[in-house]
């Protein structure tokens, strides 16, 4: 509660700071302090305060993203490390985990955080002798799809059943599907992770029983976000998996997670923070390994679905438009000037 009233008291003051010219007061939705991502929320506040010193961002821990959500709307935070296509569009609907808040137009996203990756994991030897290169080579096979209640699970399973592949599904617990590849009672298993290289899960299983990593064709992902455009896939090139590096091109589910705010707070206030993180990115990068190798503004619109419920920040367009980012026109807001 005092960390929420500090918030609605910084809220009040950046407001009265912008008027008088002085520095803005900022509260920054964040995770625990115990979660992996709070050193995402930390660099990005260090990293806006060192390159724009007239914009003070304080960090407020707090659930996850529609949580955020609700306190952006409710004016205790001007903008959260916690979002994503699917939240925004939720919010802006008043559906799904908001449908009780209702619908609240002035959601926006601002720019990418990490990309998350459903990766497909086989067993090496298997893989070799069976020649499984791609999703539809799994049929037949006893496969783990992932953990029950998870979002990969669901999406492993939409797309066995959407692409007719026959795969023997075999879902359980983390442990137990992993005892399983170990013993040869699965072919492999579907484990959410990093874009560019194994989950620290599975590299552990990798070092004693070697792993190799599949994905899906290009026609196969088209067909999966036809039926559903939040389902997005990422293309991972050639070499793309450090530990996998004679793997790829090949499509592979993604989990885009990204930075989110609303039109309540000023293009100015967003285009200097969307400044601020271009010129600190690295440094957020450095304390996030998740973030590297990731451009914030052009990855974040590539992963944002056609639909015409998600808009970006009015700051970030502009900044988009400073660096000759293409933009696609569904994501301009109308407040953008």
């Amino acid at each position: 509660m005092k960390r929420i009233v500090a918030a609605l008291l910084a809220a009040f003051a950046g407001s009265v700071a912008a008027q008088s010219g002085k520095p803005i007061n900022l509260a920054l939705g964040s995770v625990s302090g115990s979660s992996s991502i709070y050193a995402f929320s930390v660099a990005l506040a260090n990293t806006v305060r060192k390159h724009d010193p007239g914009l003070n961002v304080t960090t407020v821990e707090g659930g996850g993203a529609f949580d955020h959500a609700k306190l952006i709307k409710q004016g205790v935070l001007d903008w959260s490390v916690s979002g994503g296509p699917a939240v925004v569009a939720a919010v802006r609907e008043g559906s799904g985990n908001f449908k009780k808040e209702g619908a609240w137009e002035p959601a926006r996203l601002m720019f990418m955080r990490n990309i998350g990756i459903s990766r497909v994991y086989v067993r090496a030897d298997i893989a070799k002798k069976e020649n499984i290169r791609t999703w539809s080579d799994l049929a037949g096979k006893r496969f783990s799809p992932g953990i029950p209640g998870t979002r990969d699970m669901a999406r492993a399973m939409e797309a066995n059943q959407l692409l007719g592949s026959k795969i023997n599904m075999i879902p359980g617990s983390f442990d137990d599907a992993l005892r399983r590849i170990k013993e040869g009672g699965l072919v492999g298993m579907l484990k959410g992770g990093p874009h560019d290289r194994f989950d620290s899960g599975m590299l552990e299983v990798h070092h004693g029983t070697p792993l190799t990593v599949i994905g899906f064709t290009k026609d196969q992902a088209d067909k999966i976000t036809a039926n559903d455009p939040y389902n997005t896939f990422l293309l991972t090139p050639a070499g793309g998996v450090r530990e996998a590096p004679g793997t790829g091109p090949f499509y592979e589910m993604s989990a885009p997670v990204m930075v989110m705010s609303s039109s309540r707070m000023s293009q100015e206030t967003g285009y200097r923070i969307m400044k601020a993180v271009m010129k600190g990115w690295k440094e957020i990068g450095e304390a996030y390994p998740p973030s590297q190798g990731i451009h914030p503004i052009e990855d974040a619109f590539k992963q944002t679905p056609e639909v015409k419920e998600v808009l970006f920040h009015a700051g970030v367009i502009q900044m988009a438009k400073e660096l000759n980012i293409s933009i696609p026109q569904r994501l301009i807001p109308p407040e953008y000037k």
